[in-house]
Parts: C-alpha cells; structure tokens; sequence
C-alpha cells in the first residue's frame, strides 16, 4: 500500500487525514484471508442465520459469489447489466469459497490492468479501479464477519487494512474509534457511541476521495437507490 494525503473543507476550517491507498494486492491479501477463514468451516451448518442479516450463512456466501464488480469495471459499465451467470442451488460450500476466491481474483487483476481514469457504474457513484478494490475488501471483512459469527466462530480483520477501507469508502468514519469496530458500524452492523447504526441507509463513497463533498451519504432501502447525504461533521 502507498500513502497519499487528502483533505476535506469543514467550512470553519480544513480538516486532514491521512490516507492509505488500497491496492489491488491488498486485495489478494484479504481474499486469501477471509477464504482461509470460511473454509475451516465448510462443514458446520451453513443454514443458520448469518449474524446481523436477514440472509443465512449460506446466501451470505452466495451473494459473495454473485459480486460483479470484475464484469463492471472490466466494461467500464455505465450502467448495471446483470450477467447472465449464476450459482448453483446446492453447491458444495468449498466451491462456493472457491468461487468467491476466483471472483476477488480476478477484480484485482482487473484493477490492475485498468488505466488510472477508468470509472464503472455502481448505485453508490461512478468507481474508479481503487473504489471498486476497496469495495471489494469491504465486501469480503464485512461478509466474513456475518457468516463465522453465525456460525460460532470468530472474525477480525487486521486494524490497519479496515483503517484504509474506512478511509477510502467511509470518509465521514469518527477516526478515533477502533478500526474494525468502525468498519462494521459504516456497514450498518452495530452502533458506536454517540453515533445510531445506520442499519440500511449506509452507503460508500466510491468515486475518487478528491470528489467527495463533504457530507455523508445515504441509502433509501424503499427506492433502491442513493437517499439525500446529511451533513459531516468532524
């Protein structure tokens, strides 16, 4: 990973922070991490609910394999286009971790082909290559931690690697909070003191942190689509 600086205008001032980079090794890195994770548990019961979701382990997994973050940045997508591919109903769980492995895989070989203004269409803003590794890591601590926690088991992802998810796609996340804690209360998976969950209405920032405005983006569960942002105070 490589540091770069970014800042945002509060209005009253300029507040600074440092950014980390996400790259599409890191990516490699969490793939290999959260795989490792998910198949030591191919044999538990994968019909139990996965923690915080109304999904069970199983479809948890299932959506990690039906990501088409590759396909849309690959195409320099405009717009959502489904693929027309699908998981298998009752595959075995090993090869849905294999699938789930093979598809992060290839988005970061993607990644790292794409020139640097290449932009994909996603509901959260226009990606560039670094948003959508990002947005794959988020994917893959965030969904880990559902599944093993449904299962009995325990997940963290390394402080450092959530601090620059946080950074990257949660530019608005209270920096003085525990990274891992942080990265599952952006993803509406608990509350943090002083701040309510924001359950269904969290959203990520995708396109390239120079053109984040300032405020906290939101997701409308009802519309399916980018809410009205509230203000961000730091």
């Amino acid at each position: 990973m490589h540091a770069q600086e970014w800042f945002t205008s509060t209005g009253v001032g300029q507040s600074y922070r440092r950014f980390v980079d996400l790259s599409p090794g890191d990516l490699v890195a969490a793939t290999e991490q959260c795989s490792a994770a998910l198949g030591r548990l191919v044999s538990a019961d994968w019909s139990a609910r996965a923690a915080d979701t109304d999904w069970t382990c199983r479809q948890t997994l299932e959506h990690l394999c039906s990501l088409a973050f590759a396909h849309q940045l690959a195409t320099r997508a405009r717009a959502f286009r489904p693929v027309v591919v699908g998981v298998v109903p009752d595959a075995p769980i090993d090869d849905l971790v294999w699938t789930m492995q093979v598809l992060m895989l290839v988005l970061a070989d993607v990644a790292r082909a794409a020139p640097a203004d290449a932009r994909a269409f996603h509901p959260a803003g226009m990606a560039d290559a670094g948003g959508w590794v990002a947005m794959g890591i988020d994917e893959l601590l965030v969904h880990t931690h559902d599944i093993t926690a449904g299962l009995g088991a325990g997940f963290e992802a390394p402080r450092g690697l959530a601090r620059a998810v946080l950074d990257r796609l949660f530019p608005w996340w209270p920096s003085d909070a525990d990274p891992w804690t942080a990265l599952l209360w952006a993803n509406g998976r608990s509350s943090l003191p002083g701040l309510p969950n924001p359950g269904a209405t969290w959203l990520w920032h995708c396109a390239p942190l120079d053109e984040w405005d300032g405020t906290i983006p939101r997701w409308d569960p009802v519309a399916g689509r980018p809410n009205s942002a509230v203000p961000y105070t730091p």
